[in-house]
């Protein structure tokens, strides 16, 4: 049951013309509960704002039809709701210009005032860039930060898997109301995300996946961080948005290069150009991190999952160049046989990729 106040910021946000910045002015004013409600909106809004309120009473059945129903799915689908007041709600958040006045969540709402990092990057990205997505997600997650991203697919998903497979917390910063997971064969992942983490969505229930709404969601993404790791991006794309958002917001944009001659690398290029910090390892942000909030990094509380002593026999052998089969066999000593399946195993679990008959090492 929401309270009177979050009601009535809801009841505010569903009104035309009445936007972030009129509810913000309305809830800082000093005395608000003591002070008559007409005298409060004549010193804290403009004219527009007004006649927009005023509309309310007009058409006071509308909003009070489309407030109930919002409840309603509130509570049929176990949402919280946290006001910028609230102090559950994210310090980082709230020092971007445009923070979003509440936020609906599901899941352990805690999280959000831990130490976070974003991972984002293409939804179409390669076999490499998913793999270092998986593979920096859980050495972040390693060193104590909470991982934060935006659900999609591609680099969003390897991330979040990553931190789902350590059974750790991680954020999924929607771009839908709650009540509906996009895209939906990510259902899935999304309940086990619930399981240490959350969803957040300053949307609506029943909000559908309009193009209009992803580049607000970004904004919480990076809002969210200290910093935004990018693993892939074209030159036009919303991962490169969400990176010149975060430098808008003051936060630490970090790139991963890759090959020149593909176009998934010509975004991450052009940030390493303008300034962003370019990433080798994980060391490349940690200690980025630590210079810039001292105080912030919290002490490592998991070690990733290592790999069977028979696979890393195997993967130690294997360079970031292309080997042949025969190479691999030779130097391990094993037969093609004994090989295969190691090979296999190596290549689900993301650390090698086939060229050709060729394998080669890709984290």
């Amino acid at each position: 049951m929401l309270k009177a106040e979050d009601r009535t910021l809801l009841a505010l946000s569903l009104l035309p013309r009445v936007g972030g910045l009129a509810i913000k002015q309305i809830f800082s004013a000093t005395g608000i509960v003591e002070r008559p409600a007409e005298e409060i909106l004549a010193k804290t809004l403009s004219a527009n704002n007004l006649l927009a309120i005023n509309s309310f009473f007009v058409a006071a059945g509308w909003l009070y039809d489309k407030l109930s129903r919002i409840l309603q799915l509130l509570d049929q689908h176990d949402i919280g709701f946290i006001n910028f007041s609230d102090p559950r709600y994210p310090d980082r958040l709230r020092q971007i210009p445009d923070f979003p006045v509440y936020l609906f969540y599901k899941g352990n709402v805690e999280v959000l005032c831990l130490p976070q990092i974003a991972i984002v990057g293409s939804r179409k990205a390669s076999n490499s860039s998913l793999a270092h997505a998986y593979s920096f997600a859980q050495q972040l997650a390693a060193s104590g930060l909470v991982v934060t991203s935006g659900l999609a697919q591609g680099v969003d998903s390897a991330a979040h898997s990553a931190i789902v497979d350590l059974h750790q917390k991680t954020i999924a910063v929607m771009g839908t109301g709650l009540d509906r997971i996009y895209p939906v064969q990510h259902q899935q992942l999304a309940n086990k995300i619930l399981q240490h983490g959350c969803w957040i969505s300053e949307f609506y229930p029943g909000m559908q996946p309009i193009a209009a709404n992803f580049p607000r969601r970004n904004r919480i993404i990076s809002g969210l961080a200290l910093g935004v790791l990018i693993v892939e991006a074209r030159l036009k794309s919303g991962t490169l948005i969400t990176a010149r958002m975060a430098l808008e917001q003051n936060r630490e944009v970090f790139a991963i290069p890759g090959p020149i001659e593909y176009a998934g690398s010509e975004g991450c290029h052009l940030l390493i150009n303008d300034g962003a910090k370019l990433v080798h390892n994980i060391d490349d942000i940690l200690n980025e991190i630590q210079i810039l909030h001292p105080t912030t990094l919290p002490k490592a509380v998991i070690q990733p999952v290592a790999l069977e002593s028979s696979l890393q026999d195997v993967l130690d052998l294997i360079d970031f160049t292309q080997l042949s089969m025969q190479q691999i066999c030779l130097a391990s000593k094993l037969s093609t046989a004994q090989l295969s399946p190691i090979l296999v195993e190596l290549e689900l679990l993301g650390w090698v990729e086939s060229i050709g008959s060729d394998i080669r090492r890709i984290k």
